[in-house]
């Protein structure tokens, strides 16, 4: 078996003298609220388009319903989130800023920029940031890294970087959450571009950016194995939410969401 090396260089962060992985500060915390009163808290996430940056996250969590038939998640909560309250880095890694953001405008209109499947909502949103002044943003390379030459099947090791129940890592990092990719990538789920997920879930870690990353001997698709080296990973898609007992979850495509995220005024 031949072997190939993949070299991938990039500047490694560092906070008190030590190494970050740079896909723990691209997982950002925040919470709902209706008014003054919390809703809840999810994980999101940053893309930058040509003009903009906007926090990635899923449909359910700003709307309280169902994105298969519009249903209220939370009957005894029958309404909508109007804002939230995000956990950014500031300019000093390790130090956070709370950046708030309306969900809707004057009129009632959404923020927010959603897609639907059908009938369904896609279970992943898009929604322009406006209070980034203090914020330092790391944003999410969701179209290249240095394991596109990777073949990446069913049984892999993929992370979930979110914040289950609320849990952080210090000083404000995302929990790595793994698990293993339990459907053949290639097809669909639900008739979605969903991939399933082994791994127990949580609430807290909807909109989670989903990575895959290795020191393995990985298959490339020339044929060849080797392995690949950089701090860099590859992006997976969106967790979105559980099946049956938490047992599996749904991922969200990246190869599906690349063509909606590039579309993004």
């Amino acid at each position: 078996m031949k072997l190939t090396l993949l070299l991938f260089l990039i500047f490694p962060l560092k906070i008190i003298g030590q190494a970050i992985q740079p896909e723990s500060v691209q997982s950002l915390y925040f919470e709902t609220y209706k008014g003054n009163i919390k809703l809840g808290s999810a994980t999101g996430f940053v893309i930058k388009s040509k003009t903009k940056n906007y926090l990635v996250t899923n449909y359910h969590v700003l709307t309280n319903k169902n994105p298969k038939n519009g249903e209220w998640l939370d009957s005894k909560k029958p309404f909508s989130p109007d804002n939230i309250k995000i956990m950014h880095n500031a300019n000093i890694l390790g130090n956070y800023v709370v950046c708030s953001e309306k969900l809707f405008d004057k009129t009632g209109k959404k923020l927010w920029h959603e897609n639907k499947i059908g009938k369904e909502m896609v279970d992943v949103v898009e929604l322009p940031l406006t209070d980034t002044i203090r914020a330092k943003i790391y944003p999410v390379n969701y179209k290249t890294s240095s394991y596109d030459n990777v073949v990446i099947t069913v049984t892999e090791r993929i992370f979930i970087l979110g914040f289950p129940l609320g849990i952080k890592s210090a000083p404000f990092f995302p929990i790595w959450k793994s698990g293993l990719i339990a459907s053949e990538p290639a097809t669909d789920q639900e008739n979605k571009p969903i991939i399933w997920v082994d791994a127990i879930t949580y609430p807290g870690m909807s909109g989670s950016p989903v990575y895959f990353k290795t020191d393995d001997v990985v298959k490339f698709k020339n044929g060849r194995h080797g392995m690949v080296q950089g701090d860099t990973a590859k992006f997976m898609g969106v967790f979105s939410h559980s099946h049956k007992f938490n047992v599996y979850g749904a991922l969200w495509k990246a190869s599906f969401l690349e063509k909606i995220f590039d579309d993004l005024p």
